[in-house]
């Protein structure tokens, strides 16, 4: 993964970092072996519950599934349907007959992570507006994290506009607070009440309400693509 970290010097010593991390895409691959069925092969039943472990397990769509019949596949649509978590047979199996089912199933994840530095330097951190980003990318905020350089108070509010309706702004924490009291490190992924889609060319700006013993802290927001 690569990371890039844009550092921007203001009057007082006071920084803003902003680093993105690229999208990353993991896929992992964990076909099902559908439960045997052929307890039921009597040469006249066409329609058989699909489980997995037991479960009803219910295909996208028929070409999901590799349905082997005594070593031949069997063709989607053509010697089967699916019906929700029921496979379809066109010519009912016989109790002879040798059938397993795999469905193709993957999982992506796709994410990415914004990470918002908010740095007072060598001076104490003041109440205020931190600084405002604008995002290049769409998603949906899964987590967030605070991690402070000191133990110590610091209450901020993150909040969302976009290029029209700039420079007004709407908090995406609905209205309430993320606190640090006393520690340093905070994660929420529940984030009640939070407005979390983003969608590209949205803006974020960083305001804190007050600060004491904390001069440097990070705000990490994790982004499900």
């Amino acid at each position: 993964m690569t990371n890039y970290l844009v550092q921007v010097n203001q009057p007082g010593d006071y920084r803003v970092g902003v680093d993105y991390e690229i999208p990353t895409k993991s896929i992992q691959y964990g076909n099902i072996v559908i439960d045997d069925i052929s307890g039921g092969f009597d040469g006249s039943q066409l329609n058989f519950p699909l489980n997995d472990g037991g479960n009803p397990y219910a295909p996208i769509n028929d070409q999901q599934l590799i349905v082997v019949k005594n070593g031949d596949v069997q063709n989607p649509a053509t010697d089967f349907t699916i019906s929700g978590a029921e496979i379809i047979f066109t010519q009912a199996p016989l109790a002879n007959d040798d059938v397993f089912i795999i469905a193709l199933a993957t999982t992506a994840d796709l994410t990415r992570t914004i990470n918002y530095v908010i740095d007072s330097g060598s001076s104490d951190m003041l109440s205020g507006n931190k600084g405002k980003v604008t995002l290049d990318v769409s998603g949906v905020i899964d987590s967030v994290t605070v991690l402070s350089d000191q133990t110590g108070n610091v209450a901020f509010e993150i909040s969302k506009s976009n290029f029209t309706n700039y420079p007004t702004f709407t908090s995406i924490t609905g209205g309430s607070r993320i606190i640090l009291s006393g520690v340093d490190k905070y994660f929420d992924d529940v984030l009640n009440n939070w407005d979390k889609t983003i969608v590209a060319g949205d803006i974020l700006t960083f305001d804190v309400f007050g600060v004491s013993g904390i001069r440097r802290f990070l705000i990490s927001l994790k982004l499900k693509l």
